[in-house]
């Protein structure tokens, strides 16, 4: 009887045991997977919102930009003298694109590392071999403006080249600030937005950033071709962009 009941005693004591050691461990996880995530947010704080700020859209100051008035008569006179004669319709210019760019009267225009050739809804990505060059030019010097100054690569943002006269009636319609008659057409104009710039975090990704002292380095590139005689520029504020025309 007396071993009996020590026999069940120990029983008792033993099952108690185990079921506290049972229950113990995964609270004891619990306790250092909630110490390392603590520990983790305390040292890496500084990396993430580093990498949040990289991979997503930021703005930093306020933009100014350099206000050039060279007005539409001006652009006009140089695209009629440098330009192309302009397309009709979007028909008119599927049906003739590919001689134009054969015979090197037009380029198209795609993204590479100076800018970024944004959605299109009025217009085409082509322009004259000249106005294409004063593009590729821009971009450099934009780059170095940025090098020399310490800033990361920035890409600006091409919103508007070439169009035909239907689509730019059609966009008069819609568009207050935009007439019939414009140097759009001719091929040797296209539009630069200074809302923003791109960064591009990953070489696929692309991030629209509002860096005042990036985009008002474009804006004195672009002053210091305009001061060489290479392009005529307008500043468009209901448009935030810079509207230019090669002239040489």
């Amino acid at each position: 009887m007396i071993w009996s009941d020590k026999l069940e005693e120990f029983k008792s004591k033993y099952f108690k045991y185990r079921l506290k050691k049972q229950y113990r461990k995964p609270f004891r996880y619990i306790l250092y997977l909630f110490a390392t995530i603590i520990l983790i947010s305390i040292l890496y704080s500084p990396v993430t919102n580093g990498l949040s700020s990289l991979f997503h859209s930021s703005s930093s100051g306020r933009i100014k930009v350099d206000q050039y008035r060279d007005y539409n008569d001006v652009h006009l006179r140089w695209a009629r003298h440098n330009g192309v004669s302009p397309f009709k319709t979007t028909w008119e210019f599927h049906e003739g694109i590919k001689e134009m760019v054969k015979s090197d009267r037009l380029e198209k225009i795609s993204s590479n590392k100076y800018y970024v050739v944004k959605s299109l809804s009025h217009s085409h990505p082509y322009l004259t071999p000249r106005a294409a060059k004063l593009l590729e030019d821009l971009g450099k010097r934009f780059r170095k403006k940025l090098d020399d100054n310490g800033m990361i690569n920035y890409s600006y943002e091409i919103t508007s080249l070439l169009r035909t006269k239907e689509s730019q009636k059609n966009l008069s319609r819609t568009n207050g600030n935009a007439t019939n008659n414009t140097s759009h057409m001719y091929g040797t104009t296209f539009d630069i937005s200074y809302g923003s710039v791109v960064k591009r975090p990953l070489p696929w990704m692309k991030v629209e950033v509002a860096d005042a002292k990036a985009i008002k380095l474009l804006s004195e590139a672009i002053g210091e071709l305009r001061r060489e005689g290479r392009c005529v520029v307008v500043t468009e504020r209901i448009e935030k962009c810079f509207h230019i025309t090669v002239v040489q």
